[in-house]
């Protein structure tokens, strides 16, 4: 939803080619709080010619090196949407170089360009303390981001997305083929929720501004799919 803000703000976007991203991105240009949208991306993302895409600047950046990125400044606001899973990325290490040390890097970069407010994608189960390596890669990455500086933080903790992505992800399309006509049955915390939830989400608390760190699980994600 779009709130009243008493400025043009600019905003950093970092996995703007991923399920939940890709929605975000398209949120983010139509969002008339927003004068100028950066994206982090491996290689340049095919966007629509609009008068939105207009305000949309796409920056390669090489996800290892937090030291900066010509062409951007006065960033107000940081969306992370980073990640993989450890099938697509062949090994913990690899990983963990997505889903902790890339994110890690976007966190500071927006720091160094300004950013007072962030808004990341974790998981439900994140907790640097946990036996399961996913949960706790996502945990740990919470932590950074707690201690990272910025004024106001929102960490984002959704249960299984419910999307439609390019790549294939077997270990995600049979349990959503078997959970979506039961929804209604399943506790809302452990509900699939629709990547459209999230970036309404994700928008919805920065664009509120709330000072401190806000963490939302996936129940309270749900409602931002209506």
């Amino acid at each position: 939803m779009s709130l009243p803000v008493t400025k043009s703000r600019r905003a950093l976007i970092a996995g703007a080619s991923g399920a939940v991203g890709s929605v975000l991105l398209a949120q983010l240009l139509a969002e008339p709080a927003y004068s100028e949208i950066h994206a982090l991306v491996r290689r340049p993302l095919p966007v629509p010619v609009s008068a939105e895409a207009g305000r949309l600047v796409q920056h390669v950046f090489d996800f290892s090196d937090s030291g900066g990125v010509k062409g951007i400044s006065g960033i107000d606001d940081v969306y992370i949407c980073l990640g993989t899973t450890l099938r697509n990325a062949g090994s913990q290490a690899a990983f963990r170089r997505v889903d902790f040390d890339a994110v890690v890097a976007v966190a500071r970069l927006g720091r160094l360009l300004g950013a007072s407010r962030l808004a990341a994608v974790s998981a439900l189960g994140a907790d640097p303390g946990s036996s399961v390596f996913y949960n706790r890669v996502k945990g740990e990455a919470e932590a950074q981001l707690i201690s990272s500086g910025y004024d106001a933080i929102t960490l984002l903790r959704p249960s299984l997305l419910d999307a439609e992505r390019i790549e294939a992800r077997p270990a995600e399309r049979l349990p959503l083929a078997v959970m979506r006509p039961l929804a209604w049955l399943i506790p809302a915390r452990w509900r699939p929720v629709s990547v459209k939830a999230v970036a309404r989400c994700m928008v919805d608390a920065v664009l509120r501004g709330q000072p401190g760190l806000q963490i939302i699980e996936s129940d309270r994600i749900q409602p931002f799919a209506g």
